[in-house]
């Protein structure tokens, strides 16, 4: 893998629309992103129709309406969220990275704040995620 450099605008084109894909990292910063804001759809939109999301051994979602519907039941239940992406390694073809983050969210039904870091790996295909599997541990 290579080090993710100054972002190239991406000459990919998702099959669901005429416009530029994102490159990787940006496309991953969305997500956060729209995780965090609490977008179920706007995250989902980033993955395709059959991807499969997974957080072994706690999730493992296939498709982006499973994907969408995990991410509204997140935000329904939480508040306070961030994703930080710290670090970066996409292959130079751009269809796989691996992204060291930390993710951090206040639960709404008792107040509890959570911090996690993790690494996830992450397959595109069409500019969009077709894979994410993500391995992370709780700090507090």
């Amino acid at each position: 893998l290579a080090r993710n450099t100054p972002r190239q605008p991406s000459v990919m084109r998702s099959s669901m629309c005429a416009r530029p894909a994102m490159a990787p990292e940006e496309t991953l910063r969305a997500f956060g992103e729209r995780l965090a804001s609490g977008d179920a759809d706007g995250a989902a939109a980033l993955f395709s129709e059959d991807a499969t999301y997974a957080e072994p051994p706690a999730y493992s979602f296939v498709g982006r309406a499973a994907i969408r519907g995990f991410v509204r039941d997140f935000a329904a239940r939480h508040h306070d969220a961030s994703f930080t992406i710290s670090r970066m390694l996409t292959r130079p073809d751009g269809q796989e990275a691996a992204a060291a983050w930390r993710f951090a969210y206040t639960r709404d039904a008792d107040g509890l704040h959570r911090v996690y870091e993790g690494m996830s790996f992450v397959t595109f295909r069409d500019g969009l995620i077709a894979a994410w599997r993500g391995y992370s541990a709780l700090l507090t």
